[in-house]
């Protein structure tokens, strides 16, 4: 008993210690961008990585593609954390929260044609928050530890010619500050979408 309580308390502190960093999750790269070594770090967007093909004018294109979001989750990773299912209703959902956040905004194509720029996406790493440790944590420690973790890297094609003209990464990582949302599984993820989709409606709608 002794054993398994100090094994607890010793994972509680582990994890304590890297919720507090506050950093986006490093994630490998999942096989579904073109260049990944071209990628470099947004330096106003924490966890962003991205590159633009030379001389492309995202201005010709005046409407926007969404595809459905592929799943590429490894759920060797996390695979007490995930139910069957679940990544792909969350792939469904960022989508989903992408088109919302663009209606009104920018236009929205339900075809490939010339001006339309295409968007495909790929789910890498997703990792629901655990309320169970938290409550343990905050008995022990006074403190929720576990934070909700997504990432999604991202093609921009040229509709009709299918030419990839950016990609890029992005990632998130909650933050216990956000004490209302810790005790539900998918709050943090699901800020990190509407995060994401704001981002690309202001580059989309400032054309870059």
């Amino acid at each position: 008993m002794k054993r398994n309580l100090a094994w607890l308390v010793a994972l509680i502190l582990a994890l304590a210690a890297v919720a507090a960093c506050g950093t986006a999750p490093k994630v490998p790269p999942s096989g579904f961008l073109t260049n990944y070594e071209a990628l470099k770090p947004d330096p106003n967007v924490e966890g962003l990585y991205w590159w633009e093909r030379k001389g492309v004018v995202w201005t010709d294109y005046r409407a926007l593609l969404i595809d459905p979001v592929e799943v590429r989750v490894s759920r060797s990773a996390f695979k007490d954390s995930l139910e069957p299912g679940e990544a792909k209703r969350m792939a469904n959902k960022l989508r989903q929260t992408a088109i919302k956040a663009l209606q009104g905004n920018y236009p929205l194509a339900t075809h490939r044609a010339p001006g339309v720029l295409e968007l495909k996406a790929a789910l890498v790493h997703l990792k629901p928050v655990q309320p169970a440790v938290n409550v343990v944590s905050a008995a022990v420690l006074m403190v929720p530890v576990d934070v909700g973790e997504a990432a999604v890297e991202v093609k921009f094609t040229d509709s009709v010619s299918g030419r990839v003209q950016g990609e890029l990464v992005i990632s998130n990582q909650g933050s216990i500050a956000q004490i209302g949302k810790v005790w539900t599984r998918w709050a943090q993820v699901d800020d990190a979408f509407v995060q994401w989709a704001i981002l690309l409606r202001d580059a989309m709608r400032e054309g870059r």
